[in-house]
């Protein structure tokens, strides 16, 4: 379909990152929260449009949206426009060490560790006082020692 490898690898990003992560998240949380997410800019003829721009359009360097950006200069702010990409983030570490910090502590309490028989009580004891005492954020660390630390 597109013989430049580099719109290959923007294709691939658009099909399987955004349409098969990024938008079914997006959904699910609108829906969670009885809104209606819009994406006006994949509107079906804009993305067709805009996947047949030349690359230098698309991206100087590592800069993306650069046509995007080019196009609201004077519309919007240079703050807005220059600011780095920034996710969706949810305070989770705060809330672990808030209003959820006793449900944390009695979902992975180690008696409830041991019973499960997957991981180490002590490592996972370890991740939460880490975690608590704010020496680390633990709150994704945590499900990555999940994944790789069962008990042998």
């Amino acid at each position: 379909m597109y013989a430049d490898p580099l719109n290959q690898v923007l294709m691939m990003d658009m099909r399987l990152y955004l349409e098969n992560d990024i938008l079914v998240k997006l959904d699910r949380a609108s829906m969670m929260a009885s809104l209606e997410g819009r994406v006006p800019l994949l509107n079906h003829d804009f993305v067709e449009y805009a996947t047949r721009l030349p690359l230098n359009l698309k991206l100087r360097g590592l800069r993306s949206k650069f046509l995007l950006r080019r196009a609201l200069r004077g519309l919007l702010p240079d703050a807005i426009l220059n600011r780095p990409k920034k996710g969706f983030g949810i305070p989770v570490a705060h809330w672990f060490r808030g209003p959820l910090k006793e449900q944390m502590l009695s979902v992975l309490s180690p008696e409830r560790i041991a019973r499960k028989g997957l991981f180490d009580p002590k490592v996972v004891a370890g991740l939460v006082a880490d975690h608590l005492d704010g020496r680390h954020d633990n709150r994704k660390a945590a499900l990555d020692a999940f994944r790789v630390r069962p008990v042998a």
